[in-house]
């Protein structure tokens, strides 16, 4: 009897001593549910305008899924690579360009300039803005997003971005790297000839044939790194190539 005296009254207070603890795991629980999702570690990006009729102002990137006091990340975008950027942290997996700091101008049509879905999980963009569509309504400009860091855009490599509306063929000492329409692809070990250059020749796919668009001579990016854009020409009309050096060093 006296030990059924003992431990009841020790129940009673382990019971009292477990229930603040059991209380307070629950609503930390509860408190972490409710938390609003935070902003990734960010993803920097620099800007690249090509065959736009004018140079762009300074944009500002914008978080749709950012909160109204959010402020934009200034971008700078030239019509040449160079070590300007900005980082911009993220919550969600789409930016919106506009022409000012404030959050509330991702909601204005006059100052959205481009905008932006971010495919995969890149840590660093070259966004490369293109005249838009020309659609009641869309934004001046379309956004290319290409991966910007190593693994995607390693030293001494070429990256083809195909903006033409056909296939395309280039080939570089005979061998032969196709690309579809809208495609960006990466020749991470250019072949090279005898000169440490490479024999150039492009090609388009057109009315069931491969016809030469242009040929020459590609040197050896060495240690830098190159875009080569295929793109239809406003003025001619035709398929036309144009290299752009990038002298930064990838992330």
């Amino acid at each position: 009897m006296r030990i059924y005296r003992i431990i009841g009254p020790l129940l009673s207070a382990i019971a009292v001593l477990i229930a603040p603890v059991c209380a307070a795991q629950t609503t930390e629980s509860t408190e972490t549910e409710s938390t609003p999702k935070e902003a990734g570690p960010g993803i920097h990006v620099r800007g690249l305008s090509f065959q736009l009729p004018a140079q762009l102002p300074e944009l500002y990137m914008h978080d749709p899924a950012g909160g109204d006091e959010a402020v934009g990340v200034k971008l700078t975008v030239k019509d040449y690579l160079n070590r300007d950027s900005g980082t911009i942290p993220l919550k969600g997996k789409s930016i919106i360009f506009t022409k000012k700091p404030e959050h509330q101008s991702i909601k204005s049509p006059a100052d959205v300039v481009a905008s932006l879905t971010i495919p995969g999980n890149p840590s660093s963009l070259i966004c490369m803005f293109v005249p838009g569509t020309g659609a009641a309504g869309a934004p001046p400009c379309r956004v290319y997003p290409i991966e910007d860091d190593k693994k995607g855009f390693p030293k001494g490599s070429l990256k083809i971005l195909n903006l033409s509306p056909l296939p395309v063929r280039i080939q570089l000492e005979k061998k032969n790297f196709d690309f579809k329409v809208g495609e960006i692809k990466v020749i991470s070990d250019p072949p090279v000839g005898p000169s440490n250059s490479s024999g150039m020749v492009a090609y388009r796919f057109e009315n069931g044939q491969w016809q030469k668009i242009a040929s020459g001579i590609w040197p050896n990016p060495g240690t830098v790194r190159v875009l080569q854009i295929l793109f239809k020409s406003p003025s001619s009309g035709q398929i036309e190539l144009m290299g752009i050096r990038d002298i930064a060093v990838p992330n």
